[in-house]
């Protein structure tokens, strides 16, 4: 690469060779390598304006600077990705290449884009090919040739991008005929980041699109993979309610309420003046009715044609009519105004000026078709950026005063006050996290960081424990100790939940308006169920049946913890209302126990009758048990926190180096308990489905397979052995099995085309089948019941499919 010294003039850096360093050293001379530099930039002479200051403003209104650098970047993009295309992509891209040019030459020749001689003369042998087969070294030879294209469409876009920073100074402007057809030589492909780079979604929501091969793509891939694996999730507000235990601030509620009110009016206008900016750029117009005497609106001048005319801008009446529009994203006005002008000949035509704006819509009701005669016009300035600035200031400056004017020893009380008000107005809203509460932060942020210096997030409720390895076990307090972990969510089987896990087995999942540590964290906590509510009774004669009794904390045996203790059930039908299901009370001897579940009504009913018998007076004997709580309160030891460590070695480094240049090829798998007459055919079918991973694997050319386990059974299985001994077997590439994991932390190792999850698909295993498939993995799974497959996210990029096809052979 030569060195350059750069000459600068205007904002352009036109880089041309220093003396200290020729453009060709000997060095290269000797080696005969080519001069991979771009010409220098031709900077032509400026012209003058002439005419009024009005005339030239209007003039200087077309800048052109963005599209010919954009034009510029997606060339040097497309450029760079020629050499990088996979060998088995190189032939098709030419001949989609080879397409585009065939219509650029098309075109050309039905007088529709100018091309110049050298350039024509390049096209025509790359249009010619299409659909030849070529071998692969013409294939190679063709897709240099392309790049020299390209390299020409850049020297000429230099040209007009010296010319487009020059228009502040100069009435010269960029050549559109060289701009046409440079980005018409570069229309077979659109360079997703080019457009993606300014979306606000991007690196904040999701990763950055891309889809091709240039170093941007590179980067930005590898990038978007960090990003997936570290990106941070808003949680509601309402999880963050108890950052201020033990604070008395009741006196400073009503103050709170006045100051968060103002703060958040302040905002909120400079937000809506923020957004009429973005859709409704520029000066603007305002014409007032004759008749109705009604004042509308009508923005985006400049972005309009009639702009560029300078007599539009001395108009003091228009005729308008208001016409619909189909909206865009930066312009999502669905109306807009075109007004009468007279053509030199007098003819008169009808020309659009601009958009109506919203607020104009809102106040009148606006409608296509109407029509304004002789309406006074007024032109002004429209929304500037200092005015949103000024806004900013106001908002600053409020701010300030609160925090001078609050004593020292009020400040902590006064975020309190103000954290609490801002979540408990509009309960309905925040518990669902569509509102925000930053302005006790906004106002008193040293107060509100310092009550992160210690862990204020220690309580919280765990739901779900009746159904989890804890359902029979009531914790009076005791203190054990607890992890937090992702999982699959019992309630949203696409979505993930903070479980905690008690002493390796499953508690329950945290209350979403609790608050949630880190997944990996551990502690010490104390666990208490809540008193007993209900009651289970087991049938003497028959164990299979079974009631439930509810509201037993109301009556006499409240405090009575049941521990399968005997007795005598009396049922007493306490409520007859035709049109609800009756009330049944369980009386003990003849004291009530509490009332029947409804669901255990309608059991007992359909069981009743097909005896002949009435619920009315029917005893029976069975033995009595607590009913498993539904939840669980924790609270944390704050000393015994342990936040997970992310230790970032000189050899996970290496070895993070080593997997970048060598990429690890994983497969997620999972088995099921099966009937036993299915249960050879199904593990026959999972061995096939590992061995011939192994054997695609090698086929890719990796070095390396990785198995991870994501389903429940024991690691010892059909499916591991099968795994120990393809390691043991194959000496062309490592097989690890890596362990267990949960199916979240799983699908975070997939990081290859070829990476696919495989097993086996029943009501077990359903739930790991959607959360994969939900995730756009691809996905493989054996059927014992119907003996078929079932794949999904297929086909995906080649080397997926493949696999995926490959493995599902059930005959080898």
């Amino acid at each position: 690469m030569e060195n350059m010294q750069c000459d600068f003039d205007g904002d352009l850096l036109a880089f041309a060779p220093s003396k200290e360093f020729p453009v060709l050293t000997e060095e290269v001379k000797q080696k005969n390598l080519p001069e991979n530099r771009y010409p220098d930039i031709v900077k032509k002479a400026k012209v003058p304006y002439q005419g009024t200051f009005a005339e030239i403003a209007v003039s200087a209104m077309d800048n052109k600077i963005g599209i010919i650098a954009n034009e510029i970047q997606k060339n040097i993009a497309l450029q760079c990705e020629v050499y990088e295309i996979p060998q088995s992509e190189k032939s098709d891209y030419l001949q989609r290449v080879s397409a585009n040019f065939n219509y650029v030459l098309k075109r050309h020749e039905q007088g529709k884009l100018e091309l110049p001689p050298n350039i024509l003369k390049q096209l025509t042998p790359i249009a010619s090919i299409l659909n030849q087969k070529l071998e692969e070294s013409q294939v190679e030879y063709k897709l240099h040739s392309i790049k020299k294209i390209l390299f020409d469409c850049v020297a000429e876009l230099g040209n007009e991008l010296q010319v487009a920073t020059d228009g502040c100074k100069s009435a010269l402007r960029p050549d559109e005929s060289i701009i046409k057809y440079c980005q018409a030589i570069t229309s077979y492909k659109e360079v997703e980041w080019l457009a993606d780079k300014k979306n606000k979604e991007a690196f904040i929501n999701r990763g950055m699109k891309t889809n091709g091969y240039s170093p941007i793509d590179l980067i930005i891939q590898q990038t978007n993979q960090i990003f997936e694996q570290n990106q941070l999730v808003a949680r509601p507000i309402e999880q963050f309610r108890k950052l201020y235990p033990q604070i008395e601030f009741d006196s400073f509620k009503e103050k709170a309420q006045q100051i968060k009110t103002n703060y958040n009016s302040k905002v909120r206008n400079r937000i809506e003046l923020e957004e009429r900016q973005k859709i409704s750029s520029g000066p603007l117009l305002k014409i007032t009715s004759p008749n109705s005497g009604k004042q509308l609106e009508i923005t985006n001048l400049i972005k309009f044609k009639m702009a560029k005319n300078l007599n539009f801008w001395k108009a003091s009446e228009l005729n308008i009519r208001i016409c619909s529009r189909e909206p865009t994203t930066k312009m999502p006005h669905p109306l807009f105004a075109q007004a009468r002008f007279k053509t030199p000949s007098g003819k008169d035509i009808d020309i659009p000026i601009g958009t109506i704006s919203m607020k104009s819509m809102r106040e009148h009701n606006l409608k296509p078709g109407i029509i304004i005669e002789k309406g006074k016009v007024e032109f002004f300035s429209g929304i500037s950026n200092s005015m949103i600035d000024a806004l900013k200031q106001q908002t600053l400056e409020y701010v300030e005063s609160i925090r001078e004017s609050t004593p020292d020893n009020e400040k902590l009380k006064l975020a309190a006050a103000i954290h609490d008000v801002s979540h408990t107005e509009e309960n309905k809203n925040y518990s669902s996290g569509e509102k925000k509460a930053g302005v006790a932060f906004a106002i008193f942020p040293d107060e509100v960081i310092g009550q992160l210096n210690q862990l204020q997030f220690t309580q919280m409720r765990v739901l779900g424990t009746q159904f989890n390895h804890y359902a029979n076990r009531n914790f009076a307090g005791e203190k054990v100790p607890i992890k937090f972990e992702n999982g699959i969510n019992p309630r949203a089987l696409t979505q993930t939940a903070r479980w905690i896990i008690v002493e390796g087995n499953k508690l329950g999942t945290i209350d979403a308006s609790s608050s949630h540590l880190l997944a990996g964290c551990e502690a010490i906590a104390a666990i208490t169920s809540p008193p007993t509510k209900s009651v289970i009774i087991t049938s003497l004669k028959n164990p299979d049946n079974k009631l439930q009794i509810d509201n037993v904390n109301k009556y006499a045996f409240k405090s009575r913890q049941w521990q399968n203790e005997q007795a005598n059930i009396n049922l007493v039908i306490g409520q007859t209302n035709p049109y609800k299901a009756p009330t049944v009370i369980a009386k003990i001897n003849n004291q009530i126990l509490g009332t029947v579940n409804k669901k255990s009504v309608k059991f007992l009913q359909e069981k009743l009758a097909a005896v002949g018998k009435s619920i009315q007076g029917f005893s029976f004997s069975g033995t009595l048990k607590n009913a498993p709580a539904s939840y669980a309160d924790i609270v944390i030891d704050p000393s015994t926190v342990k936040f997970l460590q992310i230790e970032a070695t000189t050899q996970q480094n290496h070895n993070n180096s080593v997997s970048r240049n060598k990429p690890v090829c994983t497969v997620l798998f999972f088995e099921a308990s099966v009937d036993s007459s299915l249960q050879q055919k199904t593990e026959q079918m999972m061995s096939n489905m590992l061995k011939r991973a192994v054997e695609r694997a090698v086929e890719l050319g990796y070095d390396r397979l990785q198995f991870v386990d994501v389903s429940d059974l024991p690691t010892e299985s059909s499916a591991s052995r099968t795994i120990e001994q393809l390691a043991a077997e194959h000496q062309d590439i490592t097989v690890d099995f890596i362990g267990s994991a949960s199916v979240e932390d799983a699908i975070g190792l997939m990081k290859e085309p070829s990476d696919i999850a495989i097993g086996i698909k029943d009501a077990q295993t359903i739930n790991i089948v959607d959360f994969v498939a939900s995730h756009n993995m691809a996905i493989a799974t054996y059927n014992p019941q119907t003996q078929k497959f079932d794949r999904r996210n297929l086909p995906a990029p080649q080397k997926t499919t493949e696999t995926a096809k490959d493995i599902e052979r059930n005959e080898r």
